[in-house]
């Protein structure tokens, strides 16, 4: 009796180990789901972080493109550059406009404020180098014009000098170094002329009213 029991323990043993044989391989497919979708967060989080750091150095890069490239007013007509050589006090230069931004000047700088008498301008030009902004008016300007011109230039006390200018043709031109722009009358932008371009020639000195 009992040699005819043995072929069915064999074949419960042989189903045990069929039934261990399946939990380990469904084992290995949960661990093999388990490790790919850790591997797939891993891989997400790894994507987000660098997103995230692009997005950081993009920002920096764009404040610090915005901090390096000056401002600039709408209008505002840059002008070619035409050199900055010294010649000696006394000796005149020759412009092709009355109101020039850069050029050959006079060794020698003017102080800066307001100025009752036409400044020459290779005395301007040698201001301008050094980041004044000048200011020309007309000298047929109404005295109330005046006023209000003389008022805007007030408010600085350093880097920016008033003049008049009997070649000019318009009632107001403001010019820095490699900058210009001309005024129909007494506007207020002019300020914003003077705070944007002020201090921006290739030289830095202070020159004080």
């Amino acid at each position: 009796m009992v040699k005819k029991q043995r072929p069915a323990a064999k074949a419960v043993d042989r189903e045990k180990q069929a039934e261990k044989r399946a939990r380990r391989e469904e084992r290995k497919l949960a661990e093999a789901r388990i490790k790919k979708l850790a591997s797939r967060k891993r891989r997400l989080r790894t994507a987000l972080v660098l997103l995230a750091g692009v997005a950081v150095i993009g920002t920096l890069g764009f404040f610090i493109v915005q901090k390096a490239v000056p401002p600039e007013i709408p209008g505002v007509a840059k002008q070619p550059y035409d050199g900055r050589v010294h010649v000696a006090p006394g000796q005149p230069v020759a412009y092709g406009t009355p109101t020039p931004t850069s050029g050959t000047h006079n060794a020698t700088s003017p102080r800066c404020g307001i100025f009752d008498q036409q400044l020459p301008a290779e005395f301007a030009v040698h201001a301008l180098e050094h980041g004044v902004v000048v200011v020309w008016y007309q000298p047929t300007l109404s005295d109330d014009a005046l006023s209000g011109l003389r008022g805007i230039v007030s408010q600085f006390d350093d880097r920016v000098i008033l003049s008049p200018n009997a070649q000019i043709t318009d009632p107001v031109v403001a010019t820095a170094w490699l900058r210009l722009k001309a005024y129909e009358s007494v506007d207020p932008e002019i300020e914003a002329f003077i705070e944007t371009y002020r201090g921006r020639g290739p030289e830095s000195f202070l020159c004080t009213f």
